[in-house]
């Protein structure tokens, strides 16, 4: 009876185990269908924006060109003859001050030539005080011989020979002159401060007039040719001609060493380029090759001009172009929509536009995404804000998540103590 009665015991505990647990499960499930969801803000993309307002902004024009000296040379014989001395530094890349000795030509045939037209030119003296002197005599005679009141001949008086003799002196002058000339031209020098870029003779050369020696690049003034288009050309202060244009401050730079150097405004041309259909700046530089960072012949270069200041304009940064002449606003009502704007000009990182409906201001998107929707609802941060307010939300959602769920356990642990 006693081993029944405990049998029946651990039976009726066991039952009572089964009904306690169901009855706790039911409370649980109960107070947790009770508990309403989280509330939770509706979320949009955070998009990145600048607020913009027209103002007047200084132009700054951007163009390329390739650096140049102002005079190049193909040096070229003036006489024949052989090369007889050839200076050491007439190597490429030496360089040369203006009237420096380059190299020489035998000179002996243009010594005699020289020579044989100094005693041409002696017998033509002669000739002439000769001629002069007769004819004073016939004119006398003609004088003497009473027949003064008659007119006479021209052959009488000696006129056509002193023509003749005249005429000699002047031919043999110039003869010494041009034998001198080509007896000083076996004599080679540098017409410029010049650069050697090519030679094309050595010692022992064999040359005719008119051969090529070399070529020199002139070092004392380099220029560059800045093609701008008609919008550029109307950013510059133009409306005074040269004067206004030789103040604006020129910039070169090499992209590849970011070397810098200044240029002053030259001239500019006077036509367009039938390729390019624009019109070119020409600014030079004194000395490139001894200034402190040498600029070089050849060396291609971004210009940077200073131009007039332009009134209306919005700065944003070069990302917010959807293409080349749209952005993506965000409207007064938070939602995404298309901006046509016209680019005037581009300073760095930054593009200088003005809207084509002539709004005052606007929000834009400064870097737009492929998946960006017209009138797509999203939330917009100043650029300066965006990370701290994308943190400040994440934190905020975690936030809220955990008040939810420590209200859920608090509630939980409230029905199991009940």
């Amino acid at each position: 009876m006693p081993i029944l009665t405990r049998k029946s015991l651990i039976t009726l505990g066991g039952f009572a185990s089964i009904f306690i647990a169901v009855a706790i499960n039911g409370v649980l499930s109960a107070n947790q269908q009770l508990t309403p969801p989280p509330k939770v803000a509706p979320q949009y993309p955070v998009v990145s924006v600048t607020q913009v307002a027209a103002i007047s902004h200084q132009a700054s024009i951007t163009a390329y060109g390739e650096v140049k000296s102002r005079n190049q040379l193909t040096l070229t014989s003036q006489v024949s003859g052989q090369i007889t001395y050839l200076s050491p530094k007439f190597l490429t890349g030496k360089t040369f001050g203006k009237g420096e000795l380059l190299a020489k030509i035998e000179p002996i045939l243009y010594q005699q030539a020289l020579a044989d037209a100094r005693a041409d030119l002696a017998d033509a003296t002669l000739a002439l005080a000769q001629e002069e002197l007769n004819s004073t005599q016939a004119a006398q005679e003609w004088q003497q011989s009473g027949l003064a009141n008659e007119q006479a001949s021209d052959l009488v008086l000696r006129k056509p020979q002193l023509a003749a003799a005249k005429a000699k002196y002047a031919m043999a002058s110039k003869a010494v002159a041009k034998a001198e000339y080509d007896l000083a031209q076996t004599q080679i020098t540098a017409p410029f401060d010049a650069l050697v870029v090519a030679k094309a003779i050595q010692v022992g050369s064999n040359v005719q007039a008119g051969s090529s020696l070399g070529e020199l690049y002139d070092i004392a003034l380099f220029e560059v040719s800045l093609p701008l288009s008609l919008q550029q050309w109307q950013l510059l202060p133009t409306a005074g001609g040269s004067e206004k244009l030789a103040n604006i401050q020129i910039q070169l730079k090499d992209e590849g060493s970011e070397k810098q150097w200044t240029a002053q405004f030259d001239r500019f041309e006077q036509h367009i380029d039938s390729q390019s259909r624009q019109r070119a700046l020409i600014a030079s530089i004194k000395n490139p090759i001894k200034q402190q960072s040498p600029l070089f012949p050849g060396t291609f270069v971004k210009a940077t001009l200073s131009g007039s200041a332009v009134d209306g304009l919005w700065q944003l940064p070069a990302s917010a172009l959807i293409d080349s002449n749209t952005m993506w606003q965000v409207n007064e009502n938070g939602v995404l929509d298309f901006l046509s704007v016209k680019v005037i000009f581009a300073q760095g990182k930054n593009i200088y536009v003005q809207p084509l409906d002539n709004k005052a201001s606007a929000q834009i998107v400064n870097r737009p995404l492929s998946s960006y929707l017209q009138n797509m609802k999203v939330d917009a941060q100043v650029e300066s804000n965006v990370e701290t307010r994308a943190e400040a939300r994440t934190e905020a959602t975690a936030k809220t998540k955990a008040e939810a769920r420590a209200e859920v356990e608090a509630k939980t642990s409230t029905g199991e103590t009940s």
